[in-house]
């Protein structure tokens, strides 16, 4: 029999329960189920992607970017995290250490850290893959390359992306606050109690659900809904089921309202992520400067205020030193160690020669004390000491340079571009035989006292084989004299630029610097010197190719090699009053054999070719040198600073920094006041035997004042005139940005035109250094005549070792110079606002490629047209009257190029030996300039 119970029936026990309609708990049954499933929440990678994609739609609406679209770390870089991000294995650990996260103090620790696995390395395994190697194996960066393996893996670069991330959750956060926020839950209860008269025993499920928002003027909007079911399993008539909605609005009028106070936070962190946006986007610029040239280029992104207050500071540095600059570091200032490594090992190559020609002089009996030897030989081992440390600081450098990148430092690398290859003046080839050459000359010498054929054969056999590489230094000399015609307008204008930059300032300058007359003429003359150079090469490369080997008898005084001649006297018996002191008779003076003929033979060819190896080396240096060039830069300090006030990001970001603090001043100020607060609330509920039936019966509703005098606003007060004295000092802040960058740009431009002029100083100081090394040369080696009259010079090697210093000097200064101003060039672009990268972060230079003026190829016809164009009345060259220009002794070593003949330095010998000048046959020395040495 069915039983079914009425609304009204009363239990067996006796107490009447209220009948639930069964549709509405199948409802709340429901309701109760999926507020049960939402309790795991959402798993962790959601909410990691929702973070990402906000943060990236923020930076986006400022104008920003992420370099992957994420702030995670490019998958080819040695940053990049290849485990899962958000549950990631435990990396490697110290052991002992790692024991406490499993026990700590005797109790047990949590035993899941392993449950995502382990890994045993913390870098990217792959990350070695992005680089560029070679098919040695080797990474080998261009300066793109360097750039782009920065940006890769630079750690401080993806710092301050994460700077920039992070500032766009804190606008995130803040917008958050003004949204419509809601919320849900519900809670299960069961009370149990004893069977006292009157005790219950609940069983209750409360579920509430709402929304709130802040509004822009402060007020307070709370909106809920609440349930509650509650079965009495023990008790009589005590089930209830109700449900309410209420709400509350609280609305400050005075103190803690209107939108100066409210809106403050979510203005502060809206303006901070768009001067971080701005900050971002100088710092990939500074980022660029400071890889490639080594400066300072400023901060990042910061998640505090202030962002870009401190500014950049002096960034081109004081002028200083020689140069006028200081010198570049990062990848350019590896470029320049590299170049001043090549130079001094060029300088150990015509020290070496030196040294060589000097031998052979003490030998010849020219040189009456082993002094001079022992001179040149200190000079090369303190010379070859140097570029020892010098490749030891290199490699500190190029290892710091590495972490720099993020690249570990043992890692193998090589720094490669063509950028500096123009300041290659001397060959590395020519260099390579110059020491090759010096080999064979050792091993010529050693057989002085004792000659044997077979050893001659071999050092005859290796001149042999310097002849196909001399023929192609030779012919990449004849190519490099289109430089002359290729660069003679544009090097005419620059000294034209010059000279007007040094009459503007008044600085006392020899005139000579930027004379465009001495110019051409040098260019002219350069011409003629090396085709002579080459045709004495090419006869002595002839020479050493014959297979003729001349006998005792047949080797006269006129066919002997110039140090052979010059050791002997007027009837080719060698004077014991030229013999060192105490020394006997050379034994290259014993009577001339076969094999002994033939010795000196190598010997003097040997010698000759090493000669003029070196003075090939120094014209091909001079020609080269015309070809180096600066793009001019021409703006005024006012201009520029004009241009930076209007385009500089963190300039905008001081102004921006200014008028925040000036918004605390109202922000504090709000706190002052009296706290006057509207207050609404209200509840609407439901009857006890429907949840779903409001009666208004059971609702209620407030309205209220809530007012509060200003009588204890001490804090208040303080921090309000903090605030006024902050705006004070912010203001001071604001104008010493203002003059810190007008006085780096004033300073740039001002080691701009100083390294302007400066260049020319040093390619004249350059020229200059290899005047002396020429009139040194010529000193060691006066022409016969004059060896037997005074000998050799007694400062000879001296002079010698004191040129070749000066001209490493003149061409490193020189190099810094030009370095320095390109690396200002691009500070400036970087000062001024107005720096534009590539995708890869390569700085587009404003200026483009420099432009090439002159002709770039004619006939010689030709240029000598261009020449006198450029300068009307240039003199020819002197066919033959003997007075070569006349030019003032103080001019002897300026001037040197004007005429680039040997018949100068001849003259200028003769001057300082006490002897009248000997009037050269020019037109003979053109021709063959070897004259000098082999004849009177």
């Amino acid at each position: 029999m069915g039983h079914c119970f009425e609304p009204t029936s009363e239990t067996n026990d006796g107490m009447r329960r209220q009948h639930f309609p069964q549709n509405e708990m199948r409802f709340w049954c429901v309701a109760v189920l999926c507020c049960l499933t939402l309790l795991p929440a959402c798993s962790r990678r959601w909410h990691r992607m929702q973070a990402d994609q906000e943060a990236a739609y923020l930076v986006a609406e400022k104008g920003g970017y992420f370099d992957n679209g994420s702030v995670r770390a490019n998958p080819l870089s040695r940053l990049a995290d290849p485990n899962s991000i958000d549950c990631p294995p435990i990396p490697p650990d110290d052991p002992k250490s790692h024991a406490l996260m499993h026990c700590v103090d005797g109790k047990s620790g949590y035993d899941g850290w392993d449950k995502y696995g382990r890994v045993g390395h913390v870098e990217n395994p792959d990350w070695i893959q992005a680089l560029p190697i070679n098919e040695q194996g080797v990474v080998e960066l261009t300066m793109r390359d360097a750039v782009r393996v920065a940006r890769l893996n630079s750690r401080e670069y993806q710092t301050n992306l994460e700077n920039l991330y992070l500032s766009a959750l804190d606008v995130s956060f803040q917008r958050f606050r003004f949204d419509h926020q809601f919320f849900a839950g519900t809670g299960l209860q069961q009370v149990f109690r004893g069977r006292d008269v009157g005790a219950t025993s609940p069983l209750a499920v409360n579920s509430f659900a709402g929304a709130q928002r802040l509004t822009a003027t402060g007020g307070e909007i709370v909106v809920g809904f609440a349930n509650s079911l509650i079965w009495d399993f023990w008790g009589t008539d005590s089930d209830l089921f109700t449900s309410s909605i209420d709400f509350s609005i609280i609305q400050p009028l005075l103190r803690n309202g209107g939108r100066a106070r409210v809106l403050e936070q979510l203005t502060q962190e809206e303006r901070n992520l768009l001067a971080n946006v701005r900050q971002m986007e100088q710092f990939r610029q500074g980022f660029f400067v400071e890889t490639v040239s080594g400066r300072d280029s400023g901060p990042g992104p910061s998640t505090g205020n202030n962002v870009g207050q401190a500014g950049l500071g002096l960034i081109a540095g004081a002028p200083s030193g020689l140069s006028g600059a200081p010198s570049a570091g990062g990848y350019l200032g590896l470029l320049q160690d590299q170049q001043e490594i090549r130079n001094r090992v060029a300088n150990i190559a015509a020290l070496r020669d030196s040294l060589a020609q000097l031998e052979a002089a003490f030998d010849a009996n020219r040189i009456n004390s082993r002094l001079q030897v022992d001179q040149a030989r200190q000079a090369l081992l303190n010379a070859q000491s140097s570029l020892l440390t010098a490749n030891a600081a290199y490699q500190t450098r190029l290892d710091a340079y590495k972490v720099a990148l993020g690249l570990p430092p043992q890692l193998e690398l090589v720094v490669q571009d063509t950028l500096l290859d123009e300041f290659v003046l001397i060959d590395p080839d020519l260099t390579e035989i110059q020491n090759e050459l010096e080999n064979v000359l050792s091993l010529i010498r050693m057989q002085r006292e004792n000659p044997q054929t077979e050893l001659l054969d071999q050092a005859q056999a290796k001149l042999r084989e310097f002849a196909d590489p001399i023929r192609e230094q030779i012919e990449i000399a004849q190519d490099d004299m289109s430089i002359l015609d290729r660069s003679l307008m544009r090097r005419a204008q620059q000294l034209e630029r010059v000279r007007e930059k040094v009459e503007k300032i008044g600085a006392d300058v020899d005139r000579r610097v930027y004379d465009k007359q001495r110019l051409a003429e040098n260019n002219k003359l350069l011409k003629t010197r090396l085709p002579d150079v080459s045709n004495a090469l090419a006869s002595v490369l002839q020479e050493i190719e014959s297979e003729y080997v001349p006998s005792p008898a047949q080797v006269t005084e006129n066919e002997l090699p110039e140090p052979i001649i010059e050791a002997e006297g007027a009837d080719g018996e060698r004077n014991e009053s030229d013999a060192v002191d105490g020394d006997q008779i050379d034994a290259s003076n014993a009577p001339d054999t076969p094999l002994r003929a033939r010795w000196k033979s190598l010997s003097g060819l040997a010698t000759n070719l090493s000669d003029l190896l070196l003075e090939l080396s120094l014209v091909r240096a001079e020609v080269r040198l015309q070809d180096i060039s600066i793009d001019d830069t021409e703006i005024e300090s006012d201009e520029a600073i004009e241009i930076a006030r209007v385009h500089r990001l963190d300039w905008m970001n001081a102004r921006a920094n200014l008028v925040d603090v000036y918004r605390k001043i109202e922000f504090t100020a709000d706190q002052l006041e009296s706290d006057l607060d509207v207050v609404i609330d209200g509840q609407l509920g439901t009857k006890p035997d429907n949840v779903l039936k409001f009666d208004s019966d059971r609702s209620r509703l407030r309205f209220g004042i809530q007012f509060d005098t200003p009588t204890a606003r001490l804090a208040e007060r303080n921090d309000y005139r903090v605030a006024l004295l902050n705006y004070q000092r912010a203001r001071r802040d604001y104008i010493l940005f203002s003059d810190r960058v007008a006085q780096s740009i004033r300073n740039t431009l001002r080691v701009i035109a100083l390294s302007e002029i400066n260049l020319e100083v040093r390619r004249t100081a350059v020229q200059v250094a290899i005047a002396q090394v020429d009139i040194a040369r010529l000193k060691l080696n006066p022409p016969p005549k004059d060896a037997r009259v005074g000998g050799t010079s007694p400062t000879a090697a001296r002079d010698l070792v004191s040129a070749l210093t000066d001209l490493l000097d003149a061409q490193n200064d020189f190099l810094n110079v030009w370095v320095a101003n390109k690396v200002l060039r691009m500070v400036l672009d970087f000062e001024m606002g107005t720096m534009q990268l590539d995708p890869v972060g390569m700085w587009i230079d404003p200026s483009g490629e420099s432009s090439q003026s002159g002709t770039e190829s004619g006939t010689e016809s030709g240029t000598d047209l261009m020449l006198e164009n450029l300068v009307p009345g240039l003199p020819e060259a002197d066919d033959g009257d003997g007075d070569g220009g006349g030019t003032d002794d103080e001019d002897l070593a300026l001037d040197r190029p004007q005429s680039g003949l040997m018949g100068d330095l001849r003259s200028l010998i003769d001057a300082q030996s006490g002897q009248l000048p000997q009037e050269p046959d020019f037109s003979q020395l053109l021709r063959d300039p070897q004259n000098l040495r082999d004849s009177d």
